[in-house]
């Protein structure tokens, strides 16, 4: 079953309808919560009345439909006395300017100098220095469905999370007692519902106080407004670089606007150490140093999101080969060659200590270039530049880390989050394999990839296998779904535990037969002798024992990685961007079900097409949101994504048995990149302000015509 274009088990349920996300739970007697959200960015409160919201059917705002709630929630009047606010990394950092927390001087969260190797001998040794900024907006997940939460009195708490054991761990903690937490179908996550919201916790404390249950559930311009956003980030570096191209050294400073507060459990560090850990890229450099700063905003908390720090990353250093091919006359495919970590080095460890087990980056980018036809694809660019059209091709190439364990968490100093996943397998009794795990399906199609692994441990049918939404009262604590995890911590506890219920059924099954364990096996739910049928069934076997959970942390993190071309055209009268051919080759590891990894890689290029091109949370000068609508954030849609060629690699990873790398956020860390060094090719532009949007496009088309 293992490397098997298995068709997707949920797809029927979602394409009947007879999937159940939050807001399909509608319990007897449920009272409904609305939030009043202030409507300034800094202020001062000075009081709040109440009094008319009382009035009004329900209990403020808690009352008997979302209507009600909210129109009681528009009565609660708050005295607020305007504050300064600082809304952009500029603004945050300029001299005197307000702080957004008294207790955060300079609205700096943390500035981190790291240094490895000799700078000053690497940049005396260069023949050229090379320098770049590059500028991420501030993006959001954006997942079809938003956050809601539904709580009773009795402790058990239904949230469309990511990570359902952080969650019922956070609100045990701020109530003072232990709930239940399940977590319904999810309608994507992306990221965005690892973090732990003050609303989880707000409704189990309001169901416990009230002894009702009560619902929330989030609408776009909530979810726009205070669910946690990304990226917001901008990198400036410096490269010292041999005249062949080979890079001696480099220095980068990344700013990163964390907003208001940190998101918990990972803080203010998420993205700004995760993207400084992670320039060098696949790229063998020795001597690297760097300034990290976490700035304090007004502005959302920011949290993770599809390649959290590794998308900013990858867009600096593969900004910076392009720089170096560009000022050197070199084609940037070169470039990469003479840098790439080389697979006899192989396990590497990188500069700022990121173990790479396995892989050959060279042999990604050639695959990838020979199914593009690159050089082709440079003659016409060649000609299409020469007939004065704007054509340009991209590059990307990257690695990434995924399933981090627990050593790797305390390393980057969050050792609050544990790395541990865990599976529990177990048989019903009709015969059914059951299993939960601690990482939830948010849309990624381990219902399919962990009954695949299960039926390939036990000898079932994966129709056979039944894998269940993470309840935290049914399966142990785990991490939760995130950074790729799934198919790498996930996938080998799961597997585990699959493994060892084969060997307990078949110990029963000698027992009860009276056979040698080692003559028996399992076939379509039913146990043979020596390969015939023996007239027993699995669920003539089922018990309590026969119920198995295993937990798995893994002792470093996995690595995948990828190349990504593309080529772009624009229009130079309206700066509209069309991405033409575009094909990736990736190794990640053992493919569990390859459909779904390019589904996976497919849809990730769809999102770095948007923060490419498109997509940017504004604020004005006040701190007020701007766009806080699909009217003003642009999202791409199927017009805007190209048709997508994925090739594979297969190294296998060597952390754990199963070899799977993770392939959850590839298809977004790679087409951000790849797409806007096809921009900036296409206009011969240096630094790279994101998104590329057509006003953008249309600046830089008409400065080159100065």
């Amino acid at each position: 079953m293992i490397g098997t274009s298995m068709p997707r088990l949920e797809d029927d349920a979602l394409l009947r309808g007879a999937a159940r996300f939050v807001d399909d739970l509608k319990p007897d007697g449920c009272l409904h919560v609305a939030f009043l959200r202030s409507p300034m960015a800094s202020a001062r409160i000075r009081s709040i009345d109440a009094s008319s919201a009382a009035q009004a059917p329900g209990a403020a705002v808690v009352a008997r439909s979302r209507y009600e709630a909210e129109d009681a929630a528009e009565l609660i009047g708050v005295d607020l006395d305007p504050l300064p606010a600082v809304s952009t990394l500029g603004a945050a950092m300029a001299e005197g300017s307000p702080l957004v927390h008294d207790s955060v001087p300079g609205n700096r969260y943390i500035t981190v100098h790291r240094a490895y190797g000799d700078l000053d001998k690497a940049f005396a040794a260069a023949d050229v220095v090379v320098e770049g900024e590059v500028v991420h907006p501030r993006v959001s997940a954006v997942p079809m469905e938003g956050r809601g939460v539904v709580a009773t009195a009795d402790g058990v708490v239904y949230t469309s999370t990511q990570a359902p054991h952080l969650v019922a761990d956070a609100i045990a903690e701020c109530i003072g007692s232990s709930v239940r937490v399940v977590t319904p179908d999810v309608g994507g996550g992306f990221g965005q519902k690892i973090g732990i919201y003050t609303d989880d916790v707000l409704l189990a404390w309001i169901a416990r106080r009230l002894k009702a249950t009560v619902k929330w559930v989030e609408d776009r311009s909530e979810h726009m407004q205070a669910s946690s956003h990304a990226r917001d980030q901008k990198i400036t570096f410096s490269a010292a670089v041999r005249s062949d191209g080979r890079v001696l050294g480099l220095r980068a400073r990344i700013l990163t606007s964390v907003g208001a507060y940190g998101a918990r459990p990972y803080g203010a560090t998420l993205n700004a150490m995760t993207c400084a850990g992670l320039i060098p890229g696949p790229y063998d450099i020795r001597d690297y140093e760097y300034d990290s700063i976490a700035i304090a905003t007004n502005c959302s908390p920011e949290g993770a999101y599809r390649g959290v720090g590794m998308v900013t990353a990858v867009l600096a250093h593969e900004r910076l080969m392009d720089l170096i091919a560009m000022r050197l006359g070199e084609d940037p495919a070169d470039v990469r060659r003479r840098n790439f970590v080389r697979p006899e080095q192989m396990p590497y460890t990188s500069v700022t200590g990121h173990p790479y087990e396995s892989g050959d980056y060279g042999a990604a980018l050639e695959m990838a270039l020979h199914a593009f036809d690159y050089r082709r694809a440079r003659a016409e660019r060649a000609r299409a530049r020469a007939a004065g059209r704007l054509v340009g091709i991209g590059v990307s190439s990257y690695v990434e880390f995924t399933g981090a364990g627990s050593a790797t968490f305390v390393g980057r100093g969050m050792a609050a989050i544990s790395g541990v996943d865990t599976a529990r397998v177990w048989l019903d009794k009709d015969g059914h394999v059951h299993m939960q795990t601690s990482c939830p399906n948010i849309g990624q199609g381990v219902q399919t990839t962990f009954a695949q692994l299960a039926a390939d441990a036990l000898g079932v049918d994966a129709a056979n296998v039944i894998v269940e939404q993470t309840d935290t009262a049914r399966v142990s604590p785990g991490t939760g779904t995130y950074q790729s995890r799934s198919s790498v911590t996930a996938a080998t506890a799961a597997h585990r535990a699959a493994t060892q219920l084969r060997e307990a059924i078949l110990e029963a099954a000698a027992y009860r037969l009276d056979q040698p364990v080692e003559h028996l096996a399992i076939s379509e739910s039913k146990i043979l002798v020596d390969g015939q049928p023996a007239g027993l069934s699995l669920a003539e076997l089922a018990t309590e024992e026969l119920d198995i959970e295993v937990s798995y942390d893994a002792k470093q993190a996995s690595h995948p990685y990828a190349t990504h071309v593309c080529q772009v055209e624009i229009d130079p009268g309206s700066g509209a961007v069309s991405i033409g051919r575009y094909v990736i080759t990736e190794d990640c590891g053992v493919v569990i079900n390859p459909m779904i990894v390019e589904g996976q890689a497919v849809g990730g290029v769809a999102q770095g097409a948007g923060a490419a091109l498109l997509e940017e949370i504004s604020y004005g000068a006040d701190g007020q949101l701007l766009s806080g609508s699909f009217m003003d954030y642009l999202i791409p849609t199927a017009a805007d994504v190209p048709l997508v060629e994925v090739l594979h690699l297969h190294t296998p990873s060597t952390v754990h048995e199963l070899g799977t790398k993770g392939a959850g956020e590839g298809g977004t860390i790679g087409a951000t990149a790849a797409i806007a060094n096809a921009v900036a090719d296409a206009l011969s532009a240096t630094d790279a302000v994101l998104p590329f949007t057509p006003e953008r496009v249309l600046a830089l088309v008409e400065r080159g015509q100065r």
